[in-house]
């Protein structure tokens, strides 16, 4: 008789259990036979199993395939997650590998970005030309030639290790190590800037003019230490807290018992505000304390204020000595709005214990500037880590197709004034120099690139007194100085 179709289709299904009944109880047998054939086969239990339905003639050519089909795409189910663990683990397995490239610098780099290593470095090649009747000679010269490495180890340790070579002479400018587990938090150890001026913890590169103001001789630069540091709130606070030797770089060990104690902060009090006009507002105030017993070329001047040329125009008397405490202080104002920056500081030393002989008494020098700066070309003034940053033109410089770079513009004020008494005790010789100097500056700026600049400045110097110069005496200074510079 003939079948209907849905009987065939029940037939088919029951078909199906039956062969699915049986592949399971051969299988079974096939694993624990001994000696069994299936053993030594390199097919699946369940491959052997068909052939041998299909042997029997229990199953149809048609069936036979279907199931093996079916058989397959069960196995690769089942053996795609191993794959895939197989897989994440010879990849955690192979080694990390370092990259290398050059990010305003050249750089070596881990895979995981946690350690990395920077070559660095600066070239300033200057001209210094003097206007009117200062005896002395125009020069070209190299103000600076300094080679840098820094970097980081497991992010949280960072270094930097910089050597000066510039004006005839070789010197360890920057060794330290920071420790920077967290953020707010971080210690600084080794040899580095005393937290004192905003000025002075501008980088040189990247200052509006190719030297700080007169005033900065009041600063005391790079010393021995270790200072805490960090920024709280996104840097709406900014701060750095130290001990230091209180005497001069490079030196193997300190020239009197006593430390200095040193400190700088900086608040930003519109930072979140909003308001365009008043969010680049920074003020700041630093501070440093110490008791020396010094000579006068122990100091951390050399007991010498200079002009931007070099000049000397208040130098200590052979003899003087400072047994007494050191007291400076210093408040800060910085505002930038958009492309335009106004910057300006104030200063003063206290030398207490001041000796020349029979004469002993507490003498200040005091000074500070005022600097209006622009970018012609649109360019916006940054200020991170309680510090001004660094000018990176919209359109950089390119001979065909290319922008013009950046340039700024920039106007200065700046004074030092010393105690009366400094001349008239005999502390600094009145022959020969002075106790009080005022000038201005005016310079242009062109930052082809990030990391050139062709700076033109020219200032002009009035001094309190007359001061020696070789065989004559000047009581003004005009000079004109131009430098052509590579930062890395």
């Amino acid at each position: 008789f003939k079948e209907d179709k849905g009987s065939r289709e029940r037939r088919s299904k029951e078909m199906k259990k039956r062969v699915k009944v049986m592949v399971l109880l051969l299988g079974i047998m096939g694993l624990i036979w001994p000696g069994n054939m299936l053993a030594q086969e390199k097919k699946s239990v369940n491959e052997r199993i068909l052939e041998i339905l299909i042997e029997k003639n229990i199953l149809t050519k048609e069936q036979y395939e279907e199931l093996l089909k079916q058989a397959k795409e069960e196995e690769t189910e089942k053996s795609q997650p191993q794959k895939e663990i197989a897989a994440k683990k010879e990849t955690k397995e192979e080694p990390s590998t370092v990259t290398a490239g050059f990010d305003d610098g050249f750089y070596i780099e881990t895979a995981d970005k946690k350690s990395r290593i920077e070559l660095g470095g600066r070239l300033h090649a200057d001209f210094k030309g003097y206007l009117g009747d200062n005896p002395q000679n125009d020069s070209f010269f190299v103000r600076r030639a300094r080679l840098a490495l820094a970097g980081k180890i497991y992010e949280d340790y960072a270094f930097r290790l910089e050597a000066e070579f510039g004006q005839g002479g070789a010197r360890l400018n920057d060794a330290f190590l920071n420790f920077q587990y967290y953020k707010p938090v971080q210690l600084l150890v080794g040899q580095f800037k005393v937290p004192f001026s905003m000025e002075e913890m501008h980088s040189d590169n990247w200052i509006d003019f190719m030297e700080r103001s007169i005033a900065n001789k009041i600063a005391p630069s790079r010393d021995i230490g270790l200072m805490f540091h960090g920024g709280v709130g996104d840097q709406t606070f900014y701060y750095q807290l130290g001990f230091f030797n209180g005497y001069k770089l490079n030196k193997p060990s300190d020239a009197d018992d006593g430390k200095d104690l040193a400190g700088r902060f900086v608040l930003a009090p519109f930072l979140k505000s909003g308001a365009a006009a008043v969010k680049g507002l920074r003020l700041g105030a630093s501070f440093t304390w110490g008791n020396e017993d010094l000579t006068a070329d122990q100091w951390w001047n050399s007991g010498k204020w200079s002009t931007a040329a070099g000049t000397p125009y208040m130098v200590m008397s052979n003899g003087v000595i400072q047994n007494g405490t050191r007291i400076r202080g210093g408040g800060e104002l910085y505002w930038d709005w958009g492309s335009t920056k106004l910057q300006s500081e104030y200063m003063l030393v206290n030398l207490g214990g001041l000796e020349n002989g029979a004469v002993k008494d507490n003498y200040n020098v005091w000074g500070g500037y005022v600097s209006l700066s622009h970018c012609l070309t649109g360019e916006k003034f940054v200020f991170k880590n309680g510090k001004p940053g660094r000018i990176t033109p919209l359109r950089p410089f390119r001979l065909h197709g290319g922008g013009w770079g950046a340039f700024q513009i920039g106007a200065r004020l700046e004074m030092v004034k010393g105690d009366q008494g400094l001349l008239t005790q005999g502390f600094v010789d009145p022959n020969m120099y002075t106790n009080r100097a005022t000038g201005v500056t005016f310079g242009i700026n062109w930052y082809p690139v990030g990391m050139v600049r062709v700076m033109l400045n020219y200032y002009h110097m009035d001094f309190g007194n007359s001061i020696a110069v070789g065989d004559t005496t000047i009581d003004r200074e005009d000079v004109i100085l131009t430098r052509f510079e590579l930062a890395l």
